[in-house]
């Protein structure tokens, strides 16, 4: 008896210890979240995307990337592009067809002279301070002859290829060191050509960046006299301008890509009529231009007009007579052609001086007009 007593006593106790421990409360144990790193942003990325150049981009369109040059359609003053097909390189001849740039599959640039109908031993172009650069491709000359723009990969470049600038330096025969020109033209993706066309006021730029394995996206848009930045302290907003995620944003009020628009409707008109713009139509801006001398109104610029036509007139009759030599070249005599590679070097150096001092003319004239136009 006393030991069933004993038993049961300490089957209650048991139970009591049991139920006790059950109402009391558990401490909880907090529960330690993974860390998440902030994700780092390369400050050049950074820079540049704080430094983002305003710019009008008319549209877009996607392409294979074997048509890509196919769809550029530059007026003759801008020279043309060439491509090697079976190496993806491409290359760019200026509006003389006495010069040639171009990449090859070994990764470096390269220039010809014409001379005759042939073009030169060709030379790999001399770009002082080149190192970081393991591949160039896309080179286009403008038409003054010393800014040259081409895609590179390399140290120098935040991803892929970028557009870099460089200018000819008469001092050193050879073109100072290269400059990224920044976003919204370069990215991480491959950013492959960069092209003005002067005399429609029109750039081509070609990237990859989010579209398909073997396209690219090439955008048309209005370049500028002189970079100018998006006024803005949001990064967000720069960082969507910068990626060109939706051209809508770079409208503004519409009206310069409507001019574009204009203008490159009517190129397109007369490249299938297999016309050209009148010799006497002289462009001021996006709005203006003008038929014939009489319509100048800045001080000089009746003047410095019919110099221009000048200028032009003896630059048709020097195209015409190294013309005539490069036809000549093949039929003469070996002592011939020596004479006449140097007398085609001489016509070629006097057209591209000709070339410049017409392009500055013109800028001066412009200028002049837009200043009192803007009064």
């Amino acid at each position: 008896m006393n030991f069933c007593y004993r038993l049961t006593m300490s089957t209650l106790c048991l139970c009591a210890a049991i139920a006790t421990t059950a109402q009391t409360p558990r401490k909880k144990t907090a529960v330690r979240k993974p860390a998440v790193e902030a994700p780092v942003i390369d400050p050049r990325i950074q820079r540049m995307t704080q430094n983002t150049q305003r710019i009008v981009f008319i549209d877009s369109m996607l392409v294979p990337r074997s048509e890509m040059l196919s769809r550029i359609q530059l007026t003759p003053e801008a020279g043309r592009l060439t491509a090697d097909t079976e190496n993806n390189c491409f290359g760019y001849q200026n509006e003389l067809g006495t010069r040639a740039f171009y990449a090859k599959p070994d990764f470096r640039l390269y220039t010809s002279q014409l001379v005759g109908r042939q073009m030169d031993d060709e030379q790999v172009v001399n770009i002082s301070s080149i190192s970081g650069f393991t591949e160039f491709n896309s080179p286009y000359l403008m038409n003054d002859g010393q800014t040259l723009y081409f895609a590179a990969k390399g140290s120098e470049s935040i991803g892929g290829y970028d557009i870099f600038v460089t200018r000819y330096h008469s001092a050193t025969r050879s073109f100072l060191k290269p400059e990224n020109i920044g976003m919204p033209f370069n990215s991480e993706a491959d950013d492959l050509l960069y092209v003005i066309d002067e005399g429609n006021n029109i750039g081509y730029f070609a990237t990859t960046r989010r579209q398909p394995e073997g396209y690219v996206c090439i955008y048309r848009f209005i370049p500028t006299e002189s970079r100018q930045t998006y006024d803005t302290d949001s990064y967000a907003t720069l960082e969507r301008l910068a990626a060109i995620y939706n051209i809508r944003d770079t409208w503004g009020d519409g009206h310069d890509r409507e001019e574009a628009l204009k203008r490159l409707e009517n190129t397109q008109r007369s490249t299938l009529d297999g016309q050209h713009p009148k010799q006497n139509d002289f462009v001021i801006n996006d709005r203006v231009t003008y038929h014939s001398s009489n319509d100048f109104r800045a001080l000089g610029n009746t003047e410095r007009y019919r110099q221009l036509l000048d200028l032009q007139k003896r630059l048709d009759e020097y195209q015409q007579a190294l013309e005539k030599s490069r036809n000549y070249y093949g039929k003469a005599t070996v002592g011939e052609r020596k004479q006449l590679a140097v007398e085609m070097q001489q016509m070629e150096q006097d057209l591209l001086r000709m070339n410049e001092s017409m392009h500055a003319l013109e800028k001066e004239i412009r200028n002049n007009e837009n200043e009192i136009l803007n009064q």
